[in-house]
């Protein structure tokens, strides 16, 4: 069983590529949720500024103009001391494709320059284990194109749950399917489940027990989430030990 940490308001972000690793061994890997600002830096985001208002502002910002912020380039967190056997997964938040979606070119071009910048950097590390998703399909073919020799995700959730080709595919609680991810395991993919808060951890655990998952399958899924240490005391629950 493995977990995923994804940064959280607990650190900040240098501590966190510090530190995090080493807090409990079931830790995995980590997971960054990645910003581009206008003049093209890459920044890892911290959850702090989690509302939809300040992407927008990075994303219409040089980074002269947000250095208020608890940001932290993304080149810097891959240049952290971290073995290439965890996964390092970058989550590119998605343009504010609202404003643009009168010009289906300007995406186009937006979306393709946001790949080859992030593609530019990990290149500078192959022997990292970097994995890269995002919840914006349009960002996913213009990754496809531009990333090569890294897996390919997409966070998934109730609203923005169309299939798509991709190596891993992170799953929100209110998607677990037991049918649609053993389908997913048996072809090759890694699925992936975000348990970011107590609640779902919580509903998580109800829900396995209500509907007998079976625990082959709840130890093929990967877990993200801001409290690791949390996630991994629940793991310590007798359900997931019996048999």
């Amino acid at each position: 069983m493995q977990i995923i940490a994804r940064k959280s308001n607990l650190y900040n972000n240098q501590e966190f590529i510090k530190e995090i690793l080493q807090e409990i061994d079931a830790v995995q890997g980590i997971m960054l949720d990645v910003v581009m600002t206008k003049d093209k830096q890459v920044l890892v985001f911290s959850p702090v500024m989690s509302n939809q208002t300040t992407i927008n502002t990075i994303q219409n910002s040089n980074l002269e103009e947000i250095s208020y912020l608890d940001v932290f380039f993304l080149e810097d967190a891959l240049k952290m001391n971290i073995s290439g056997e965890q996964k390092f997964i970058l989550n590119l938040l998605p343009l504010n494709e609202v404003v643009l979606i009168q010009n289906i070119q300007k995406i186009t071009e937006e979306n393709n320059t946001y790949a080859r910048v992030v593609s530019d950097i990990i290149s500078k590390y192959p022997s990292l284990n970097i994995f890269v998703c995002s919840s914006s399909y349009n960002l996913l073919y213009a990754m496809k194109k531009n990333i090569a020799n890294r897996k390919l995700g997409v966070v998934l959730d109730i609203n923005n749950s169309s299939y798509i080709d991709v190596d891993f595919y992170i799953f929100s609680i209110e998607m677990f399917d037991q049918n649609i991810f053993e389908e997913q395991l048996s072809l090759g993919k890694e699925v992936m489940l975000s348990l970011d808060s107590g609640d779902e951890m919580t509903r998580f655990l109800f829900y396995v027990r209500d509907q007998e998952v079976p625990l082959e399958l709840l130890w093929q899924i990967q877990y993200i989430s801001s409290y690791p240490a949390l996630l991994y005391t629940l793991f310590e629950n007798d359900y997931f030990k019996k048999g």
